[in-house]
């Protein structure tokens, strides 16, 4: 083979060997998911660790992955801190605009349940 064949071959061929960065850190999330799960009383630790790891990603100026507000925002609704709950739901829809429309439902959901049980 020709030198001139070989070398865009060989950048080729090494190029495609080098490990991409992923796009957003997701902590121990799979991990938290997977113990809440199995052990529903695993909660307040995924909440813990959560918190945690977003602070930690908003403090390095990263972005937050994708539904990481909003599975927080879960968590305190569960717990029953609707206020904190909106409030994350609040900056999910803030960072990725394409869960406008979810976070919005999940808002009005929790703001109709509260003017429900108001006497």
């Amino acid at each position: 083979m020709s030198r001139l064949f070989m070398l865009p071959l060989m950048l080729l061929l090494v190029g495609g060997c080098a490990q991409r960065q992923p796009l957003y850190a997701w902590g121990d999330y799979e991990g938290l998911l997977y113990r809440s799960y199995k052990q529903p009383e695993k909660a307040v630790e995924m909440r813990l660790k959560l918190e945690e790891h977003i602070t930690a990603q908003e403090e390095a100026k990263g972005k937050v992955a994708p539904g990481l507000y909003a599975e927080l925002g879960t968590l305190y609704f569960q717990s029953g801190k609707s206020d904190t709950a909106v409030s994350y739901y609040r900056k999910e829809q803030q960072a990725w605009p394409e869960s406008s429309a979810l976070m919005t439902a999940m808002i009005g959901a929790i703001e109709r349940r509260a003017a429900g049980s108001k006497p």
